[in-house]
């Protein structure tokens, strides 16, 4: 009987979870597409004997067991060495994909075993031609700048075919900054005019703003990149967004660059051949909201979730409430009657289920263009956006500091940011949705529900 399984210590935001016994089970696909563990006995005898207290490591001892069979292969000494990383690696394949399904599969409608076979292809036999997507992890592993455990889940979540699966269920996961910084200011005209419909002024401020983005962020960057490899794309500091626009508070400027980054992100995926974010839209490396975690830290996982949901809830409110405020300000110096009609148009669609075309007559308007003009929803919605995405900047970071280190929580860098970017996204998908309900229409989405309650409170308080 081998040895029972001995978990190693993991984070609450669920990342670096390994057991040794990993190392001799490899998790394969069976006939109809779903993971089967199957114990190796040829792995796990020469394990044995070549480290026979493996199945008693400690967390330190285990990432010195991965050194010596990472060594051992490396020195062309031991097939079966290469062999125990496989297994390991299919292991972090698994909760890798895993994750990205407990994350967004209810929502973009994929499962574990529509993932798999993009990635879980390592039978254990001996190699030949064909080289495993195990096998690559291994071979272009770097020991001491990640562990093998963050490195598997990063290719894989990184895998070409995978993600191009993803992004055909409109799921693309590249952080608005990446987005931002590789989107040429000549494109903006054909993206923002012809696919968006935004009028000429407001494109050529889109192109000064990313024009400006590119002239500090990008110079910035390569700055920072001497003599070394650029990481990922990190959210600009407060002194860039000041040089992007000295003019405008920094949080505005990052609202404005999110902004534009939302539509760019819609474009990309309709380009791709993905369903269209103005349909539905829900945290690496890329990205991803803790997994639960099948260990002693459930409970844990589960407070951080709870806060995270209670985080949110509160951004969105202050995030509505804010936008609403700064939309009716606007209007009330255009013309004060404009700002009532903004509100009442609101809540008869979204909370009250009227049609544009019932809603006109009542606001005085001639036909329902006038009132799609008044309300402007896709512009509202991306502004709204924009300001819950400021708000969960420093809310789940703080929250997430009481379940974590502050070194773990840096280490995840941009790959926050990107999640919470997808989650405003399902956000505002839900809310699309749902507005584009002809009939019997009711505030179900999290945004209409938030909406029609800052409504209430803002009419009060007026």
């Amino acid at each position: 009987m081998i040895a029972s399984r001995k978990r190693f210590a993991r984070s609450p935001l669920g990342f670096d979870f390994m057991s040794v016994s990993d190392y001799w089970h490899l998790q394969k696909l069976d006939s109809t597409g779903q993971s089967r563990r199957q114990q190796l006995t040829a792995a796990y005898t020469w394990l044995l004997e070549q480290a026979p207290n493996a199945v008693e490591e400690t967390d330190d001892d285990h990432r010195l067991l991965q050194a010596r069979l990472l060594s051992d292969w490396q020195q062309g000494q031991m097939a079966l060495a290469l062999l125990c990383l496989r297994c390991a690696v299919s292991h972090a394949i698994l909760r890798a994909c895993w994750q990205l399904v407990s994350q967004f599969g209810d929502y973009y409608q994929f499962c574990r075993a529509d993932l798999l076979p993009f990635v879980l292809d390592d039978e254990g036999r001996p190699l030949s031609d064909y080289q495993p997507f195990g096998v690559h992890i291994v071979e272009t592993y770097t020991p001491g700048r990640a562990s093998l455990e963050g490195w598997a889940a990063h290719l894989t979540r990184n895998h070409r075919e995978l993600n191009q699966f993803l992004i055909e269920r409109g799921l693309y996961r590249v952080s608005d900054w990446a987005i931002l910084n590789d989107t040429q200011v000549s494109q903006l005209s054909r993206i923002l005019g012809e696919f968006h419909r935004l009028t000429e002024a407001e494109i050529a401020a889109a192109e000064t703003l990313l024009s400006r983005y590119h002239d500090v962020y990008r110079r910035d960057r390569l700055q920072l990149a001497t003599g070394r490899k650029r990481g990922r794309c990190q959210m600009p500091s407060d002194h860039q967004l000041h040089a992007i626009n000295a003019k405008l508070a920094p949080r505005t400027v990052l609202g404005q660059l999110r902004q534009l980054a939302y539509w760019l992100r819609q474009y990309r995926i309709h380009v791709r051949g993905g369903l269209p974010l103005l349909e539905p839209l829900d945290a690496e490396e890329s990205q991803e909201l803790p997994a639960p975690a099948p260990s002693d830290s459930d409970t844990q996982q589960e407070d951080f979730l709870q806060a995270y949901r209670q985080q949110f809830e509160a951004a969105l409110a202050v995030a509505m409430s804010d936008t609403l405020q700064a939309y009716c300000d606007k209007l009330r110096r255009k013309k004060a009657e404009k700002a009532d009609d903004f509100l009442k148009a609101l809540h008869l669609f979204h909370c009250e289920g009227e049609s544009m075309k019932a809603i006109a007559p009542k606001l005085g308007l001639t036909n329902q263009v006038a009132v799609t003009r008044l309300m402007n929803l896709k512009r509202f919605r991306a502004d709204v956006r924009s300001a819950l995405l400021t708000q969960l900047q420093s809310r789940v970071r703080d929250t997430a500091l009481n379940f974590t280190s502050a070194e773990q929580l840096q280490a995840l860098g941009d790959r926050l940011d990107a999640l919470l970017a997808e989650e405003a996204d399902r956000l505002i998908g839900e809310a699309e949705s749902e507005a584009k309900i002809p009939h019997n229409r009711t505030a179900n989405s999290r945004f209409a529900r938030q909406l029609c309650a800052s409504l209430q409170h803002l009419t009060i308080s007026t």
